[in-house]
Formats: structure tokens, sequence, C-alpha cells
């Protein structure tokens, strides 16, 4: 019948660890830390000494760029050290995105102008300096975040993040595919003991004591019960029984449950139940967007009006037709609107069956060429956004024609209108743009937007907006 339980010898791979530099988890954050923390304050230093020997043929006040300095430190590092967010997987998984850099660095030079403002000296330090510590710190901490992310990837290639040490508690077929899960370098973890359970003649009690024993002597990280769910007593007893082990204790993942990576357990009063998915956006984020996109969109109305009109009247000299073309999409959960455009061709298509446009396209007017090509004969669309059919970022919304081909064949297309659609979105400045023709376009354009949906926060719209004006993918396979 052989033993209950067993656990993998690490004796040969310690010895090999004993003759390299390992990082531990904990050391590897602490690590992060203190190095971005530095980073910052070197970033004031070097911006101000830089700045007022250019300026001022001196290197300035040292000590009052260190104060700046650590206090910018303080405010960027202590609300992510509170988000729990220097662990190695944070960086493994993409989770310290630029988009959330760019918030949590906005986020603390609020933070140094409201203590400059409350102790009266924001007029000791050089507003040219404090731009330029700014904009070299955001850089710096952007580049940073991403050379960690580089780092780590090699480091554990290599062997040199220590793994996170777990134990399988379960029937054999299920710890085999668990532990197959576990192979890879990328994961971070090595099962190091294993217990089976409910074989014949198997006294429960006496293996999970052996189980925990053994957990003990060789320093086990995680245990996961792998356990049918329906077996609500079998998993308790397991547990509490494991609660006396400094650990963390799992439940694996079914089949259907590990498919939701954001599954959670939601309180329905005394209820309970495990939620698989929320909407994209609650409802104070839903509210907090259309407030942006509502101020935002009518600012932008008003200072782009005089542009708006001399391309109308571009558009009426240059062919025969309406100033705008008008046409059925699809908005929030698939309701249909008609979306605003500037007319760039001599066609004006809402049908079932629509030609995408394509280079060299006969259809395309002299003057729509250059609208195309500017993504200025998206501009009208502020006016859909004013009245709550679109959003300024969002996925871009296709012809109903084109919705319908597609929702047939990409299994989660319809959900990137979980959210209201955009004139820009995050496919688009990341060169995903122009006509789809293969299924496989359509694809990444799909994954793009889904990214978009599950990421979404003020400071990402902010990126898209900028990358849509400034950045060359956005103008990539424009026609």
């Amino acid at each position: 019948m052989g033993e209950p339980v067993s656990y993998q010898s690490d004796m040969w791979r310690d010895r090999i660890d004993a003759r390299k530099w390992v990082f531990g988890r904990a050391d590897f954050a602490i690590a992060v830390l203190v190095l971005e923390a530095g980073l910052i304050v070197a970033s004031a230093i070097a911006t101000g000494m830089l700045y007022h020997l250019w300026g001022y043929g001196d290197y300035g006040d040292v000590s009052n760029f260190t104060v700046v300095g650590v206090v910018t430190a303080l405010m960027f590092t202590v609300p992510i050290v509170f988000q729990d967010a220097y662990k190695f997987q944070d960086f493994q998984e993409g989770k310290r995105s630029a988009a959330r850099t760019f918030l949590m660095w906005n986020y603390a030079f609020l933070c140094l102008a409201f203590i400059g403002l409350l102790t009266k000296t924001t007029g000791m330090f050089s507003r040219g300096w404090l731009v330029a510590f700014y904009m070299v710190g955001l850089v710096g901490v952007m580049v940073f975040d991403e050379a960690v992310a580089r780092f780590l990837g090699m480091a554990m290639a290599r062997g040199r993040i220590a793994s996170r040490r777990i134990m399988l508690v379960g029937a054999d077929e299920e710890i085999k595919r668990m532990t197959q899960a576990f192979e890879t370098p990328q994961a971070g973890c090595r099962v190091v003991g294993v217990a089976l359970l409910e074989r014949p003649g198997d006294d429960l009690d006496a293996t999970l004591a052996e189980a925990i024993d053994k957990a003990r002597a060789i320093g086990v990280d995680d245990v996961i019960i792998l356990t049918d769910w329906s077996r609500g007593d079998l998993i308790a007893t397991i547990a509490d029984k494991f609660t006396v082990l400094p650990v963390s204790i799992h439940l694996g993942a079914s089949a259907v449950i590990g498919r939701f990576s954001d599954a959670r357990v939601a309180h329905f009063g005394t209820a309970s139940a495990l939620s698989l998915t929320t909407p994209p956006l609650t409802h104070l984020q839903a509210v907090t967007k259309r407030a942006f996109d509502l101020v935002v969109a009518s600012l932008a109305l008003v200072l782009l009006a005089p542009l708006l009109i001399g391309v109308a009247v571009a558009i009426k000299r240059d062919s025969a037709g309406p100033v705008f073309f008008r046409q059925r999409r699809r908005r929030y959960n698939l309701r249909e609107f008609r979306i605003w455009k500037f007319r760039t061709m001599t066609t004006l298509d809402d049908g079932d069956v629509i030609a995408q446009a394509q280079s060299g396209d006969v259809r395309v007017t002299r003057i729509g060429e250059f609208l195309r090509r500017s993504n200025i004969d998206e501009l009208p669309q502020l006016f859909n956004v004013i009245m709550g059919e679109m959003s300024l970022v969002g996925p871009r919304p296709h012809a109903v024609a084109h919705d319908r081909i597609f929702e047939t064949r990409i299994e989660k297309y319809r959900r990137r209108l979980n959210v209201r659609p955009g004139i820009t979105g995050w496919a688009q400045v990341n060169g995903l743009r122009g006509p789809t023709e293969t299924e496989g376009a359509m694809r990444e354009r799909v994954e793009h937007d889904l990214y978009y949906i599950d990421n979404w926060s003020i400071a990402l719209d902010l990126y898209v907006m900028a990358a849509t004006v400034f950045s060359r993918k956005a103008f990539k396979n424009a026609l």
C-alpha cells in the first residue's frame, strides 16, 4: 500500500543552491522597495543639482533636494507597501503596469504639493526643477519596474529566486495534475511534500498528523487541499488540522473555478457564495468615468470648434455629400446607436454587408484620406460621448454587420461591450487599428480590449488619450 505521506527530498537542490546567490521572496520585496525609494531620492538630488548648475551656476541646497526626494519616495512607496504590491508576483503577472505607476506617481506629487501648502514651503523650490524632477522621476520608476520584471524572469529561470514550498493533500490523480502545473520555473513554486488520502485501510487522522509533522520538518509555505468541493466536511477537517502550522491553506480550484482568475467569496447577509465574475466597473467607477468623459468632451468641443467648422467646410468643397457620416454601431450591453464621424468616403454604407476601407481605396476622398490618417474624422464622436452613447476611451465600436460576423467566431467578442465603446482604445494605441482582414487580427484586438476592461483606471484612460496623440503606434494602419 505504501506510505500515506511522502515528500521530495531537497537535499541535492539545497546543496546546489548553497553555492549560488539566491533571493528569498521577502528579501526580494525589501530590495525592490529600497532600490525604488533610493532611485526617487537620487532623481530629486540629481535633477536639483543639474538644474541649479544650469540656471544659477551652483549646485543649490542639496539638503532641500534630499528632503523633497525622501518625502516623494515615502508618498510613492508607502501606499504600495500597504497594498502588498512589492511581491514578486506583481511584477511576474504584470500588475505593476505603466498606468498604475503613472497614477501612484501623480498621487505622490499631489501629496507633496499638499504638504508644501500646509508648511508654506512651496516658495523655497524652483518650479522648473520640480517639473524636471517629475518627468525624470516618472520615467525612472517606469523603467525601474520594467527592469525588475525582466530581471525577475531571468532570475527565476536560473533558480535565483527562492521557490514557495508546497504540500499537496488529496487524491493521487489530482496531485499529479497539480504537480505538473508547478513544473516550470516561472511558476515560482515547488511541490516538496504530498499527503495521499482515502486509500483503503488508511486512518485519516493518522495520515493528517503525519503530514503535519512532515510539513513542519521540511518547512512548507503553503498547503493545497485537492478534493471534491462537494465534500465540505472533509475539506473543513483537513483545513482545521493544518491550522496548527504557520502556513497558508488553499483549496485547489476545480476545472470550472480555475477558468476564472478573480473568483472570490461574496457574502449576502449571512449567506455566502463564490463569485466567479463581477461587473467590469463598480458603480462608483462608472460614475467617475462618466463625469470625466463629460467634462473632457465638453471642454474639447469648445476648444476644437474652429477646427471642426474648418473640416466641415473642407469636406463640402472637396466632394458632394453630407459633412457627417452616420452608421449603426453597438454600445454598452449590445444596444445600437448611430455614430458620428466626418464623411471620408463617397459611400455611406450601413447595410448587412459593409466593405471595409482598404489601402488605396478609390472610395476615400482627398480630404478623407488626411482625416483618416490624422484621426480627425473621429472627433464628432465627442457628441456621442456627451449623449452617453460612448466614452472617450474604450473598445472601438465596429459596424453592426461586422459585429454579427465576429461574434459567432470569437467566444468573448461580445464581452468587449460590457463597457461603453470609446473614441480611442488600448488596442488602437498598440497599433491594432484599421481593417480587420483576418479572424486572427480581430482576436488580437479583442484581447487588448478585454485587457483594458479588466485593468481600467482613470490613469489608464489618461495614458491612452496621450498615446493617441503622441504615439506613432496610434497612427499605424490608418486608412
